[in-house]
């Protein structure tokens, strides 16, 4: 039997191409033991976004990856993007080197962006003591284009631990920066084509998602 490394796990995750997939438990697979979430959000981000920063706070959101995944060397992680906020899960041997971007970029945003952002470090091992999981699935939006989608439990509540100030990282030295090689945040209006232009979010409640969670997201599809 051939033996995925930290590097390939994610490569290796199975794609799937019908959105409704994301309800899918089959889709998903376990973090390998040792990895850690790297975390980060802006705090006060309804405000800022409410007086008209939400560039600033998408910005300062997507320089969470570019960083970490700069720092650790571009590998193939698993990352979501939150919009006032990222995650990207990473084996334990990278926890140093993401502990250092995520400092240096908390330093940029700060001293560049005016805004100020929240970030941990929490060992997947403190979700699944809590009784969660983090599962990872590859959804193919496109032949060329795949996105991370997270399912357990975990990530929900390293985000919680994070904004109770749990986990947090030692700040770094004023006039600290980042690699933020590649950082774009592309903006491009969409007209409303019928009064308003509406996002859903749809989160299950606790625990994982159950049958009724399925039947929202199958109807949202259909629609």
């Amino acid at each position: 039997m051939e033996t995925v490394t930290d590097e390939d796990f994610f490569a290796a995750v199975p794609l799937f191409s019908a959105f409704e997939g994301v309800t899918d438990a089959a889709n998903y697979r376990p973090l390998p033991g040792g990895w850690v979430l790297a975390l980060a959000d802006i705090v006060g981000s309804t405000q800022a976004i409410a007086g008209g920063r939400y560039k600033d706070v998408n910005m300062a959101g997507a320089s969470v990856i570019s960083a970490v995944l700069n720092a650790v060397g571009k590998g193939d992680y698993p990352f979501v993007f939150g919009g006032d906020g990222a995650l990207i899960a990473l084996p334990g041997a990278l926890e140093q080197t993401a502990r250092e971007a995520l400092a240096a970029v908390q330093v940029w945003v700060e001293e560049d962006l005016g805004l100020m952002l929240r970030v941990a470090i929490v060992p997947v091992a403190d979700t699944r003591a809590e009784g969660l999981d983090v599962r990872v699935a590859r959804y193919s939006a496109s032949p060329y284009v795949t996105y991370a989608m997270f399912w357990g439990g975990g990530t929900s509540w390293a985000e919680r631990q994070m904004k109770r100030g749990h986990y947090a990282i030692e700040r770094a030295a004023p006039g600290t920066r980042p690699d933020l090689t590649g950082l774009s945040c592309r903006w491009s209006p969409i007209d409303a084509q019928n009064g308003e232009i509406v996002s859903i979010i749809a989160v299950p409640g606790e625990g994982r998602p159950g049958e009724e969670f399925r039947d929202l997201v199958n109807g949202i599809v259909a629609i």
